[in-house]
């Protein structure tokens, strides 16, 4: 193989150590995403809820794997793995932009979802209190649009308004806290924006990544070609 081709070889498969890496990354992002919000609501909400969550660990799963596949095509220098990788990589790129695309194009639609799943989550909350304690605990927020949605219902502000050891929680404390809405809101917007972003630079590191790996393939082709004559 001459320099060109070594060249190749190593760039690819420091290309694939990055998305090791990649994968890792998004797993624990994702992971941290359903932590948040693993209690909220039913079933059938938690699920939707997870939607984003649970495709950013499928895709960081994904990453990992064929990563690793194309590490081994490449030290080994086998055409047929280098080229199965080739194709998942390409697969994977189209699934990812596609991806971006969706969150980017629906994210007004995502969000006045979430807005709804907390609107149902307050009117439940005079019948089960747990599930809204445990929003207001994982965002640091009160009420649906404040603490103020308490005192219009003439009832006692819990002590998740206030933090999880608070022992009491007054008025005065809770006013300083920000509806679920806008704290569920914000803490989704924010998450969108680190998939969207980071979604586009992974996806333009993917395309050099399959463009490598078809030369390197084909490089290793034409060796053995030669190899036979």
């Amino acid at each position: 193989m001459d320099c060109g081709g070594v060249l190749v070889k190593y760039v690819l498969f420091i290309f694939n150590i990055l998305f090791v890496v990649c994968g890792i990354l998004l797993i624990i992002f994702g992971s941290i995403l359903v932590s948040h919000i693993q209690q909220v609501g039913s079933v059938a909400q938690t699920f939707e809820a997870n939607s984003v969550p649970i495709a950013i660990l499928i895709l960081g799963c994904v990453i990992f794997i064929i990563s690793f596949l194309g590490c081994c095509g490449a030290i080994r220098e086998d055409t047929c793995c280098t080229m199965t990788y080739s194709v998942f990589m390409l697969v994977l790129l189209l699934a990812q932009i596609a991806l971006v695309i969706l969150v980017w194009t629906q994210r007004a639609k995502f969000l006045t979802y979430m807005d709804k799943v907390v609107e149902t989550i307050w009117k439940q909350h005079t019948t089960d209190q747990k599930v809204m304690d445990a929003l207001q605990l994982t965002f640091n927020c009160c009420g649906s649009s404040g603490a103020e949605d308490y005192y219009k219902n003439l009832q006692t502000i819990p002590n998740s308004c206030c933090g999880a050891n608070a022992i009491s929680c007054s008025m005065l404390e809770a006013m300083t806290k920000p509806g679920c809405k806008q704290a569920f809101n914000s803490f989704w917007d924010k998450s969108i924006n680190i998939v969207r972003y980071a979604g586009l630079g992974v996806a333009a590191v993917e395309l050099v990544a399959f463009i490598f790996a078809c030369c390197l393939a084909n490089q290793v082709r034409n060796n053995i070609r030669r190899a036979n004559y």
